[in-house]
């Protein structure tokens, strides 16, 4: 998101575990949205909202749904 605003490619990486059986899980997303898993056994399922920011009225994202 923070690259798509300053028109910027950025990407960051993402070290968790997983919620249902707590195996670390470690993942990149750029500012494409793309997803890339680090781990080949892992399927996870990434939310990426779809928020209109120049129309955007709430005070953040997350109020927007």
């Amino acid at each position: 998101m923070q690259g798509r605003l300053r028109n910027e490619t950025l990407s960051v990486r993402v070290k968790s575990s997983c919620a249902h059986c707590g195996k670390p899980i470690e993942l990149t997303i750029d500012s494409d949205l793309n997803c890339t898993v680090h781990d080949p056994e892992a399927r996870p399922l990434v939310f990426v909202p779809d928020v209109d920011l120049l129309t955007l009225r709430e005070e953040n994202i997350i109020n927007a749904f």
